[in-house]
């Protein structure tokens, strides 16, 4: 990894260090998650369904790529290292260097851009992709901060990075489909919720490393408001309930007759894993706690692939 940002830094000079915090290290994580969204889409499901797999314009669905992961999801990350002026090991990014001068300004800029490029794969994507520029402003700029609210940083990250990712997803695969309608079915909308509701049981595991951190900068997060356990007892709850809506969600699409066992087995891996993370808590130092997190992601990729057996296990 060290070794990679020297390389960058002897081509592009310091220039590289904005391609740093736009954190790719996280790219293939949220990469998964959009497609999971865009497989789960009602025409992609139906075309795959009669046995068609060219569905796919590649030009479109690399737009809404860039517009989703690149410039929003990495621009957010930045956006907010700007504001942050990390100093220690923030997620994604390990041993981050200074925020480069203009951080703030390139992040914001290349925010807008995704927002642009999503309004050509359709403007309902655009109007999405809009409203998390807003919410990743009011998150981190210092004239609003709701980082620093308690339970304001949650809920942006219920609906932006949960939610939204999941509904973005679906709207493009309807979009690329050439459908006429982008809204998602109601067992989208139960996959919608419950990755938003699952996000919001994996953010306190993103500032419980961080917390004291956060403490010493004035940034009252969720987390550093309420400590390490209660927010554990806390993502043990949104856990559960999202695995009451995303198991909805594929009794729906298979009229109870699909494989539900691999959704249910790897939730209830995820709700057992933050049982022990909350036993063991008061024994964990920050780095335990990081390391934590990293396996958290882990568990989310299992069920990630876990709702894709649910969709279009019935069909093997």
């Amino acid at each position: 990894m060290f070794r990679t940002r020297m390389f960058g830094r002897k081509i592009f000079g310091p220039s590289f260090d904005y391609f740093l915090f736009l954190r790719p290290r996280q790219w293939p994580i949220l990469t998964f998650q959009l497609m999971v969204g865009i497989f789960t889409a009602p025409s992609v499901a139906a075309t795959i369904s009669r046995g068609s797999f060219e569905i796919f314009s590649w030009s479109s669905l690399l737009i809404a790529w860039l517009a989703w992961v690149v410039c929003l999801n990495g621009g957010t990350l930045a956006f907010n290292s700007a504001y942050d002026r990390d100093e220690k090991d923030i997620a994604y990014l390990v041993k981050p260097p200074p925020p480069p001068q203009h951080l703030a300004t390139f992040s914001f800029v290349l925010m807008v851009i995704g927002a642009g490029l999503a309004f050509l794969i359709t403007p309902v994507f655009g109007l999405v992709t809009g409203g998390c520029v807003i919410m990743s402003v009011l998150y981190s700029h210092d004239s609003f901060r709701w980082k620093s609210i308690p339970g304001g940083d949650l809920a942006i990250n219920i609906i932006g990075y949960g939610g939204c990712t999941t509904l973005s997803g679906i709207m493009v695969g309807q979009a690329i489909m050439g459908s006429i309608s982008v809204n998602p079915d109601l067992a989208g909308w139960l996959l919608i919720v419950g990755f938003g509701l699952l996000f919001g049981s994996f953010y306190p595991l993103t500032h419980i490393y961080q917390m004291e951190t956060d403490r010493e900068c004035g940034d009252m997060t969720l987390v550093a408001a309420i400590g390490a356990r209660k927010a554990l007892t806390l993502a043990i709850v949104l856990g559960i309930a999202a695995t009451i809506f995303l198991l909805a969600a594929a009794w729906l699409w298979n009229n109870a007759s699909g494989p539900l066992l691999p959704l249910l087995a790897a939730l209830i891996i995820w709700i057992v894993m933050l049982a022990v993370w909350h036993r063991k808590s008061a024994g964990m130092d920050a780095a335990a706690h990081e390391h934590g997190m990293y396996i958290a992601l882990t568990v989310w990729a299992l069920i990630d692939v876990s709702v894709l057996i649910s969709r279009y296990g019935s069909m093997l």
